[in-house]
């Protein structure tokens, strides 16, 4: 992924006329893959609401406990 830099120049009047670099820790692209991992979770605990009992308890899991994954909050 890239990653958006910004420059950022100093105002004139000041002892030094250097511009300085910044690389955003939250760019817009890395915000995005956040929020695609988000949506893939969301869609995945609620794909477990769909599963009968049987093949929830192949995966070891109970009816309560698929409710309960799918109730939790987005960013858990």
């Amino acid at each position: 992924m890239a990653t958006i830099k910004t420059n950022y120049l100093m105002p004139k009047g000041l002892d030094h006329d250097l511009e300085q670099t910044c690389d955003s820790a939250f760019s817009v692209t890395s915000r995005m893959a956040w929020l695609e991992r988000q949506v893939k979770k969301r869609r995945s605990r609620k794909a477990l609401l769909e599963l009968s009992d049987d093949l929830l308890k192949d995966i070891g899991r109970s009816r309560l406990e698929a409710n309960r994954e799918a109730r939790r909050w987005f960013n858990d």
